[in-house]
């Protein structure tokens, strides 16, 4: 993060409402105004300050040449061009071989950090980028300037349109720069007959965080003679130079505010914020985040070491910016990457058509044009119902309340032998942090200090699935086996896991067995009432990374589908609505997909990768990208009908303020088209190649099942001793490590060792001298990594570096 700004080092970035309006000779009067800073400095005893001017894309050379117009008239000014095209036309025209925006993008980050670096002892360094054209012209790539330097989250001085008309291309371009989150403290603009910058003073003044607007002289007309007009411009630079003062003075003013905030941020948090999931006693440091893009979280973290500062040698702990890979997907949100400006798009769009409105008996484009969305991926071919909430755990409740009421309406007498409902789950599942979600989970480490916990059902302990020493493994339990060791099947393909058991494979008899046995049990030995069955398909998120075997949870549902013992049906339903066919078998069959559901494990759903259709099915977290709360609960007509009558206490009495607010409707509905087109235009072939995943003979799929994670890396970890097994699907990576010193499970701090040691971790990476780490979360033995569904190839080899160093050292 060199090039962002620091105590002694300024940096800037210089967007323009339009071509023509000034551009290049504000900022030249600005970076001459900074490098006159240096003037004096020695005999009034302060620091120097140098001054550097950048132009990363320049057109129309070398007749034109914007930093050549800066070294002729601010000489004691650095200056670099770094991609130039002779063409007097829109970057985006100017070449036929344009480079990767990642080429430009850290050719822009070195030069910045090379000035920087060249900065001698106790010097200051001032810094101005300047952009080509207007906020939003394109760049080579096409890419929106406005989008291409977000990443560089740079303070940006936005020099408006000082013409007739340019008071709406003026607030056009701040509007978007404020919409993708660039700090814009300053405001430029020339002063002549048009006064647009006494409307936007009046217009701005009551902005949230409203820059500074700041009139400067208008440049002299330029003449025909270019030494007279050179003299004038001279002239002009000469006598401007106290307005140019005044506004590098104001910005360094605003710099020292934003970062005496940012530092003291983490005290405040810590003194008035109530953390989820967090023992406030042994917090030691708070991550200060000061912006996100991508993968990647910006941090200003306090100093380690003492910076020199005064030419005595006196030293000052300086703070610094350190970019950290977001490792847990901000608690699994992260679909599009942070930041997104196709999302911010859609959120900033519907908030300014709708806001939020009321729901019940109301419709809107974007809730209907989402259930649409949803019945067409995730529920194809089962679903034709969708209920909206806010959040996971809800999404569960409304799950729970569809299924009992079904269970209640089928069966007569539910629950009269023992005075309750219960549900049948996986031991270690968790659905969320609402009481009645609590109570379908088996007692863990969430729910031991809820007072009102009461396990409702019965939890079947799961056979795993690992990845170790090259191989996939699967364990059942011995309480299937009836044996004193753990029985294990081993497969050598990733999809294989997925498919049928060989008739060699002993799991499916087992599995049946179990199942049937232990329903008999419950139901006629125990007369236990059950309304539904309740689990986290393919893998269980908060309960530890547990990847359960997908022919277990296959069986279970088969069986429970099966089995005649849930109690007695009534001959006929009370409630006419409810049709004899088209009816779910056995008990309602509850997919908890918060986690797994909607690509991240690779596939649209965990349902899709079991091939297996549920009555009732839950969805949240990636459902908006990441960017805001909202969960659906879908559902079909069968246990849809059971709700319908002419009275309104039958109805699901249950919703929320916010429901299916447009905000959220129109974000997820974004996401899910990018998810459709990324799956369907083959963004993750190669990673698909890298597992053996296309066109597998078994797969059942021509996609298959796959890891954005390289096979190889995957591969050397499961060979490691201190690791027990490891867990690659989609866009995630768990590792089990093996605890050998202190607590095993929830309670062992062995993935906060390794989590600590990766959000310390800086490395040189191939020269670009970018400082990397990685901020994940703990999750007591296992340390776990989730991409984005936008994660590069090249992003994730460095946090596969990172986490290869780390785990091969000492821990």
């Amino acid at each position: 993060m060199a090039h962002l700004p620091t105590r002694s080092f300024q940096a800037y970035q210089v967007f323009a409402a339009n071509t023509n309006v000034g551009k290049t000779i504000l900022s030249t009067g600005l970076v001459r105004a900074a490098a006159a800073l240096s003037v004096g400095a020695e005999k009034q005893k302060r620091a120097a300050t140098k001054a550097f001017y950048l132009k990363p894309v320049q057109t129309g050379y070398p007749v034109d040449c914007d930093a050549r117009h800066v070294k002729t008239y601010a000489p004691l000014v650095e200056t670099s061009r770094l991609y130039a095209y002779p063409d007097p036309v829109s970057p985006h025209i100017a070449t036929t071989n344009p480079p990767p925006d990642s080429e430009v993008l850290q050719a822009t980050i070195n030069a910045i950090r090379a000035f920087k670096q060249s900065l001698g002892h106790g010097d200051k360094g001032w810094a101005l980028l300047e952009t080509a054209g207007g906020v939003n012209s394109p760049i080579m790539s096409g890419e929106l300037q406005s989008k291409f330097y977000r990443p560089l989250r740079l303070p940006t001085v936005l020099v408006g349109d000082s013409h007739l008309g340019g008071i709406s291309t003026t607030l056009t371009s701040y509007e978007s720069l404020h919409q993708y989150g660039y700090d814009i403290p300053a405001l430029l603009l020339f002063d002549n007959k048009s006064r647009n910058h006494e409307f936007l003073e009046r217009y701005l003044a009551k902005a949230e965080n409203r820059p500074l607007i700041h009139v400067l002289p208008s440049p002299p007309e330029k003449l025909a003679d270019p030494k007279a007009d050179a003299e004038q411009l001279h002239e002009y630079y000469k006598k401007t130079e106290s307005y140019f003062k005044d506004v590098v003075q104001e910005l360094e003013r605003i710099h020292e505010k934003r970062l005496d905030r940012l530092e003291e941020l983490g005290d405040k948090a810590r003194t008035s914020i109530w953390w989820p999931f967090t023992q406030h006693q042994t917090v030691k440091d708070v991550t200060v985040i000061d912006s996100a893009y991508g993968d990647i979280m910006t941090t200003y973290v306090p100093p380690t070491t003492s910076v020199a500062t005064t030419s005595k040698e006196e030293t000052k702990k300086e703070w610094r910016w350190k970019e950290m890979f977001d490792g847990c997907a901000s608690w699994w949100t992260q679909g599009l990457g942070h930041g997104s400006p196709a999302l911010t798009q859609s959120a900033a769009y519907a908030a300014g058509r709708y806001g939020h409105v009321m729901f019940p008996e109301c419709a809107h484009e974007p809730a209907v044009k989402l259930t649409e969305t949803l019945l067409e991926t995730v529920g194809d071919g089962w679903a034709s119902r969708v209920f909206f909430s806010d959040n996971g755990s809800t999404a569960i409740e409304v799950a729970l309340k569809m299924a009992l009421k079904a269970s209640q309406d089928r069966y007569i007498n539910l629950g009269e032998a023992t005075g309750r409902v219960e549900v049948l789950g996986v031991d270690g599942g968790y659905h969320g942090d609402t009481i009645g979600a609590m109570n379908a989970c088996s007692p863990n480490v969430y729910n031991a200090q809820v007072t009102w916990y009461k396990s409702h059902g019965h939890w079947f302990s799961p056979p795993t699935v690992v990845y170790k020493d090259s191989k996939f493994k699967i364990t059942i339990p011995t309480e299937m086996t009836s044996t004193k060791e753990p029985v294990q099947v081993t497969i050598d393909n990733l999809t294989s896991v997925f498919t049928e058991p060989s008739a060699k494979d002993p799991r499916l008899e087992i599995y049946r067995n179990h199942i049937r046995s232990t329903l008999v049990r419950l139901t006629r030995d125990e007369e236990r009432s059950f309304g539904a069955l309740l689990m986290e398909p393919v893998l269980m998120g908060a309960g530890g990374m547990v990847w359960v075997d997908p022919v277990f949870q296959r069986t279970l549902v088969e069986e429970v589908r099966a089995f005649k013992g849930f109690g007695t049906q009534v001959e006929k339903f009370k409630n006419a609505h409810v049709p004899v066919t088209n009816q779910w078998k056995g008990l309602p069959v509850v997919f908890d997909e918060v986690f797994s559901g909607c690509w991240r494990l690779g596939r649209k759903s965990a349902a899709d990768m079991l091939q297996v259709n549920p009555d009732i099915a839950a969805y949240a977290k990636l459902l908006t990208g990441g960017l805001v709360t909202l969960a659906t609960t879908l559902t079909s007509d069968s246990i849809f009908n059971n709700f319908l009558s002419e009275n309104k206490t039958d109805a699901l009495l249950h919703g929320h303020s916010y429901t299916a607010h447009p905000i959220g409707c129109a974000v997820a509905n974004t996401s899910l088209q990018t998810y459709r087109q990324m799956e369907s235009h083959g963004d993750a072939d190669k990673a698909r190649q890298d597992w053996g995943a296309i066109n597998h003979p078994t797969s059942g799929s021509s996609l298959g099942v796959w890891s954005l994670w390289d096979q190889q890396v995957v591969d050397k970890i499961s060979r490691m001793d201190i690791v027990e097994g490891v867990v690659p699907l989609g866009s995630v990576l768990a590792i089990q490590m093996r605890e050998t010193n202190g607590p095993s499970g929830y309670a062992s701090l062995m993935s906060q060792t390794v989590q600590q040691k990766m959000r310390e971790t800086s490395s040189v990476e191939e020269g670009e001298g970018a400082e990397v780490a990685i901020f994940g979360r703990p999750l007591g033995n296992v340390v776990y990594m989730i991409a984005s569904q936008v994660s590069t190839r090249e992003q994730l080899a460095k946090v596969e570096r990172i986490l290869l160093r780390t785990l091969e050292g000492p821990l």
